[in-house]
């Protein structure tokens, strides 16, 4: 079976590379893939997979039914772009001003269709169910994953497990990357509005300068991360913004922050969210001003299970040789497919597709992002082969693993 898939999806790789292209040259935003949904959900018919639209606003969701019952497994692929203006040379560049597939989400989705053709091409060896979820808003918070999750994409009937992949230029065309537990983190939105009085510049005196209590709150917020942490629990806090004042002799009344926290531990995730609102409150107020912390509370820690990547990782060693399954460090980006291994358990993983010769070195959100086609061989088999080994091995994962409240 594993040559037949891995045979298949060379076979297909003109079809893939061509819808990947046109889904590349019309990107559209977070909740707006209309047109997307259109393209995919064509796609899907012409595979004669039924298909249900509307899912979490713009998503959708194709279902094929294999022979003899058995488990249920999720494939997603998320589809939405970013607000770049595309500057890779590539000949299918984006024809929407302004709007970019920055981030791979072009080759997920086609990928994704390519494991829905191969699937579809062997329905008499899926012992069960796919689910083909087609996920809007990975991009913006608070993303397309939970508004899935909400109009039921999980039910009906109930899935087992769900697996997603991420395409990447950290790693070289024909390698996955793999880890169980925490793979990305967190990411909550942070903003403070600092409250002064204002006045002449030559009199600071006379004014609560909330541009230096802002400096401080600044300097002091490191404190979080430097000495109330655990030096060994990974965390990232970042202030990127600053915007105040509008003279250089005037003392504004107030000033703005804004900034990312990162981490791979909820709880503590938790605790620094309130050490950052309590840091800056007493900073400000020690200096005579005051301030107002408020949280848009992002995605949670990505959270592989290990049953189900093992399997991956074995499934990947199986279809493309030993090496090309290797072991990837977490790290501090984040991703709301997070969302669906909190329901049920699965995996997430990287699919290599830098190529220097081929000019596929830029990282993801970059706007001369641009990767190797020929990954798509990778992506698309692991995709359709993963669901096959984890359909006809589901009972040894155990009946008490399904999906969680």
């Amino acid at each position: 079976m594993t040559d037949e898939i891995l045979s298949l999806s060379r076979k297909i790789l003109p079809d893939i590379i061509k819808i990947r292209r046109i889904l590349h040259q019309h990107p559209e935003l977070a909740f707006e893939e209309i047109e997307t949904g259109k393209i995919i959900a064509s796609e899907l018919g012409k595979l004669g997979i039924k298909v249900k639209r509307g899912v979490g606003k713009t998503g959708l969701v194709g279902v094929l039914t294999g022979e003899g019952g058995g488990g249920v497994v999720g494939l997603r692929a998320d589809m939405d772009a970013l607000p770049i203006a595309e500057e890779s040379g590539v000949s299918f560049a984006s024809r929407n001003k302004g709007v970019m597939h920055a981030c791979g989400h072009d080759s997920h989705m086609a990928m994704l269709l390519g494991a829905a053709k191969i699937l579809s091409l062997m329905k008499d060896d899926i012992r069960g169910t796919v689910k083909f979820i087609f996920q809007p808003s990975e991009e913006k918070n608070p993303g397309g994953a939970a508004a899935m999750i909400r109009d039921g994409v999980l039910a009906g009937p109930d899935v087992d497990a769900i697996f997603g992949q991420h395409i990447t230029t950290d790693l070289p065309v024909g390698r996955l990357g793999f880890r169980s537990g925490p793979l990305m983190a967190s990411a909550d939105e942070i903003y403070i509005t600092v409250f002064g009085r204002g006045g002449h510049g030559a009199k600071p005196h006379e004014a609560i300068d909330p541009v230096f209590i802002s400096a401080q709150i600044v300097l002091a917020l490191q404190a979080v991360i430097t000495r109330m942490k655990d030096p060994l629990e990974p965390s990232v806090l970042t202030i990127g913004s600053i915007h105040g004042g509008t003279a250089t002799n005037i003392i504004p009344d107030s000033v703005k922050l804004s900034g990312t926290l990162r981490t791979m531990n909820e709880t503590w995730r938790k605790k620094a969210l309130y050490l950052i609102e309590k840091t800056a409150t007493e900073c400000a107020r020690a200096l005579g001003g005051d301030c107002r912390a408020e949280v848009s509370h992002g995605y949670p820690v990505l959270v592989n299970s290990e049953p189900e990547t093992s399997l991956a990782r074995e499934t990947a060693a199986a279809l493309f040789g030993k090496g090309s399954a290797v072991s990837v460090p977490p790290q501090m980006g984040a991703e709301d497919f997070s969302y669906f291994l909190q329901k049920v358990p699965g995996s997430f993983w990287w699919v290599g597709a830098a190529n220097k010769k081929a000019g596929a070195t830029a990282s993801i959100h970059s706007s001369r992002f641009r990767v190797d086609e020929s990954a798509f061989v990778f992506g698309a088999a692991q995709l359709a082969s993963v669901t096959l080994n984890y359909l006809s091995r589901k009972d040894s994962f155990g009946s008490k693993r399904g999906r969680r409240s």
